[in-house]
């Protein structure tokens, strides 16, 4: 049986999850980079779009903070269902920075590295989701 106190005290450590639980979900939301500009770049090899990535000042508040990295890249837009990128693990919100061990800058760049990837030979890619990196095989059927 718990006491009063112990109830008050359980209450509140409740309500202090809550509210870290809020507040990470706040951060979970906020995007740490953005496209710049307007061009939008088809990755059909894959089934995305991509743009230029450029950080935003959400990222460049937490990038100490949270130990997050910086990375220029190509922002992914969109993944199509049942592409290459999305059976991959691709999500919108990733941010491609290397491809098949050659680091790439932009849009631009990722295109055509990827363009590269041959079919039954993995290919690594690497990116940053929500700031921390991660690296998938991609094989283009």
């Amino acid at each position: 049986m718990l006491t009063r106190n112990a109830w008050v005290v359980t209450g509140s450590l409740i309500a202090v999850m809550a509210c870290a639980a809020t507040a990470v979900a706040k951060q979970e939301s906020e995007a740490l980079y953005a496209c710049t500009g307007t061009a939008v770049t088809e990755a059909s090899d894959i089934g995305a779009m991509l743009c230029d990535a450029a950080p935003t000042e959400t990222l460049t508040r937490r990038i100490d903070i949270d130990n997050l990295q910086l990375r220029s890249g190509a922002l992914v837009t969109e993944v199509e269902a049942d592409q290459v990128g999305q059976v991959a693990g691709l999500r919108s919100g990733d941010v491609i920075y290397r491809v098949g061990g050659v680091d790439v800058t932009d849009a631009e760049e990722a295109t055509a590295r990827i363009a590269l990837i041959e079919r039954l030979s993995d290919t690594v890619v690497n990116f940053l989701r929500r700031g921390r990196p991660y690296r998938v095989k991609i094989r283009r059927p």
